[in-house]
């Protein structure tokens, strides 16, 4: 083999073997995957059935229509916890990344509980209503007064 071919193909190997290596441990790291739960809002409402946590107690929900996803919690109380999955800072779209939520914007974290970890957000994430029955979690879409 002539040197030009074998550093071609050496490169082309190793290039191969190191995205995969790479791309395999990203979506490792992603294993945490969060199953999105979608539906549609009525009269400004969402209906998710508690059984659809299982044994989870974090829940995205996606509803046609809204900009944004819901993060909904099961607190410690045994009540539920939705925030608005929009940064505070510029609008951005968050992500949920292990223990927090994360803007690729601009960086601004906030906790599971919607407060700020890091800025540049300044202001809390938009918390929603909640109510429960024996069956069924309730979200009102419009902010909740804090």
């Amino acid at each position: 083999m002539h040197r030009r071919n074998f550093i071609k193909t050496s490169c082309t190997a190793c290039m191969a073997a190191g995205s995969g290596w790479f791309l395999g441990s990203l979506l490792t790291s992603c294993g945490s995957t969060v199953s999105v739960f979608k539906t549609a809002a009525v009269n400004n409402r969402v209906n998710i059935p508690l059984s659809d946590f299982g044994e989870s107690n974090f829940r995205l929900i996606r509803v046609n229509n809204y900009n944004y996803d819901i993060a909904v919690q099961k607190t410690g109380t045994g009540s539920y916890r939705a925030l608005v999955m929009m940064c505070t800072h510029a609008g951005n779209p968050l992500t949920k990344t292990g223990s927090n939520f994360y803007c690729p914007l601009h960086g601004s974290q906030f906790d599971m509980a919607g407060r700020v970890q890091k800025g540049p957000a300044e202001k809390p994430l938009i918390h929603l209503n909640t109510q429960q029955d024996d069956k069924n979690l309730w979200i009102t879409l419009k902010p909740a007064v804090l």
